[in-house]
């Protein structure tokens, strides 16, 4: 554990003293960006009660249709603090090094996953946990895993906002270093939502695979995705309106509306069917996993044909504060052959996918 240990933030949490900061200010936050990210980084802002004054964007780009461009907000405000409120903070420096920015008096980036996803903890936590996270470490196949795992914790710790960017790629669930697709596929899409990654998997494969099971819970989204199935024509998919668990069961389940996350929950607003892989698609050959905390859950539910098939697994990893170590350990534990990879797919901290194949 000491190459690990080494490598990480021993200093105070970055994210803390920026908000002090903002605080003591008093000047107004600007929020750049209006994207996928930027409903996150307003409830963060929410839940410690700083008003956003104004969010502006690169011309001709705007989400929730508030954007103004930085021109405004200059116009607007004497001085004022700008908060990147898109993911890629470098991306997003870089484009706000081309602006006049003698009204800016800070930029600001804030990872804000952790808490919004209820998965944060400290140095002491971590500590608490060295072995574990040891052995997770000492398991993983390469060293961009690693260095994944390493920039993982620093972002979590707080003190590394960016950590992450340097690591992170693309490919989600199909890196083609890891993943090789065959046309004889079982493809289990857990938490398939609207079928993001089914489409994907039926492009990669050119359509040609033996069957595909995908699973939403949401009953709402599982509407969209079964339109999705039947307006692309896509054969041989059965979508299942249900939760992947470790045994049958029913489930409360909280929508968490204005994300994409829903998740079960026992403050649950509505009631829905949980069930296996080992019940529901046996001879599965590849696994995938987002299934927003109920990962370990479902890998339970799944252990029979794990042993038996060793399909390819991509899990999340990202939910819940012991899944770093506990997923790993898991899936070793059924088939301890696997080598195991961890690759980062966006640059905060959501999106982390644990690989395993022989």
């Amino acid at each position: 554990m000491t190459a690990l240990w080494d490598k990480l933030n021993s200093g105070p949490g970055r994210a803390g003293e920026d908000i002090k900061e903002l605080q003591a200010a008093g000047l107004p936050v600007v929020l750049y960006g209006d994207g996928w990210y930027a409903p996150y980084v307003r409830e963060y802002f929410k839940r410690r009660s700083l008003p956003v004054a104004a969010v502006f964007t690169d011309a001709g780009f705007t989400t929730s249709g508030q954007a103004v461009s930085f021109a405004e907000v200059s116009r607007r405000f004497g001085k004022f603090n700008i908060v990147i409120a898109f993911a890629n903070a470098r991306l997003a420096r870089e484009k706000l090094d081309r602006l006049d920015r003698s009204r800016v008096a800070g930029i600001y980036f804030f990872d804000v996953m952790g808490e919004l996803l209820n998965n944060t903890f400290d140095r002491a936590w971590l500590e608490a946990h060295r072995a574990q996270f040891g052995a997770a470490y000492e398991m993983l196949a390469d060293s961009l895993s690693r260095s994944t795992f390493e920039a993982f914790l620093n972002s979590r710790l707080g003190g590394a906002a960016e950590a992450l960017a340097d690591v992170s790629r693309k490919e989600q669930y199909f890196p083609k270093d890891i993943i090789k697709l065959s046309d004889s596929e079982v493809f289990v899409d857990g938490g398939a939502y609207t079928g993001d990654t089914l489409l994907t998997f039926m492009r990669l494969t050119g359509g040609r695979s033996a069957r595909c099971c995908a699973f939403e819970p949401d009953p709402a989204t599982a509407v969209k995705l079964q339109a999705t199935v039947e307006k692309r024509g896509l054969r041989g998919v059965t979508v299942f309106n249900k939760g992947l668990w470790s045994a049958p069961a029913a489930l409360p389940f909280a929508v968490w509306h204005g994300t994409s996350a829903s998740a079960v929950s026992g403050a649950g607003e509505v009631s829905v069917e949980g069930d296996t892989v080992d019940h529901l698609a046996p001879d599965a050959t590849f696994i995938k996993l987002d299934v927003e905390g109920a990962e370990l859950e479902a890998l339970k539910g799944a252990a029979e044909t794990i042993r038996r098939n060793r399909p390819k697994l991509a899990v999340c990893v990202y939910h819940k504060p012991g899944d770093l170590f506990e997923i790993p350990a898991f899936i070793s534990s059924l088939v301890p052959e696997y080598r195991l990879y961890l690759r980062q797919h966006q640059p905060v901290a959501c999106e982390t996918v644990l690989y395993a194949v022989l």
